[in-house]
């Protein structure tokens, strides 16, 4: 990866990391948004990210601005990432996995329900644990981030 593309990567983590910590609300309300928002984009339901991430955050009185802020690990670049991981758990627990697998779009549209159910099984505990890891980095650095502001 080229040095220009490297930086431009580290300045948006850093400037995301900025508007996260601009967010103004209890810390707890800021991670439980964030971890909803990473939690619903691990899973394949692309069109309901949004939608899941609001009402889980609100159900649990967590911030819908960090929700919304939490989805964008949900990306063109983490989704294939995701849906294998999903895939390959929901294999174990739903079916046997497809042996002779396509990268076509007559195979995914074919194999439709072989593909999809094993992915959305395999995303819940997936989910999960993205869930808990993100609330507790994220509640960590803005507790720490709240009491360096109090003490100044």
């Amino acid at each position: 990866m080229p040095l220009i593309k490297k930086l431009n990567i580290f300045r948006f983590l850093k400037l995301y990391k900025y508007k996260v910590y601009r967010i103004r609300d209890l810390p707890e309300s800021i991670s439980i948004g964030l971890a909803w928002g990473a939690a619903v984009s691990v899973t394949p339901l692309l069109g309901l990210h949004i939608i899941i991430c609001f009402l889980g955050t609100f159900l649990m009185r967590g911030n819908l601005l960090a929700a919304a802020a939490g989805t964008i690990i949900g990306n063109p670049w983490t989704f294939p990432i995701f849906f294998y991981c999903s895939y390959k758990i929901g294999s174990i627990i739903y079916s046997q996995p497809i042996s002779n697998f396509e990268l076509k779009i007559s195979f995914f549209i074919d194999n439709f329900e072989n593909l999809f159910f094993p992915t959305l099984i395999g995303s819940i505990p997936l989910s999960i644990f993205v869930w808990f890891i993100i609330y507790n980095l994220s509640k960590y650095f803005l507790t720490k981030k709240s009491n360096e502001e109090k003490k100044n």
